[in-house]
């Protein structure tokens, strides 16, 4: 038999949508071509393994949630952003300081301007690593 002719029967079969008379020719179809029946038996698998999932209905503490920690990743990254942008603003604002006045050239000024740049970089390396870390974390969804 021709089986281009009975492709889309399978499906329709299993979703019962075939009248009376075309099931009875599918089977009969089916019973004599090895390919539509190992086809059939393999939509039938698909068609099982479908009926058991499990639509997730989500209630209202899903989405509550979900909005928080939405809203909690936005607050961090402009915090991050804000806290960043200042650092930069605070550094260039000494520089110009430091070019237009000379008393800041002395030991103590170039000393003091040595350690707050060492700890604005510590802090800004520190900060970014945790930040890049965090999203990476297995254990972020973990309560304590």
């Amino acid at each position: 038999m021709e089986c281009s002719r009975y492709q889309t029967d399978g499906m329709r079969l299993l979703d019962d949508e075939l009248s009376p008379d075309e099931r009875l020719q599918y089977e009969a179809h089916v019973r004599e071509c090895d390919t539509c029946r190992r086809e059939l038996e393999s939509l039938g698998r698909v068609v099982r393994l479908t009926d058991q999932l499990k639509l997730r209905v989500s209630d209202d503490a899903f989405w509550k949630d979900y909005w928080k920690s939405v809203s909690r990743r936005a607050e961090r990254r402009i915090g991050f952003l804000l806290l960043a942008g200042g650092v930069v603003a605070l550094l260039l604002y000494f520089v110009y300081r430091v070019v237009r006045s000379p008393e800041l050239w002395s030991y103590e000024g170039i000393s003091i301007a040595v350690v707050l740049l060492g700890l604005i970089v510590v802090f800004i390396s520190v900060a970014r690593e945790r930040y890049h870390e965090s999203k990476r974390d297995p254990y972020k969804e973990v309560e304590r």
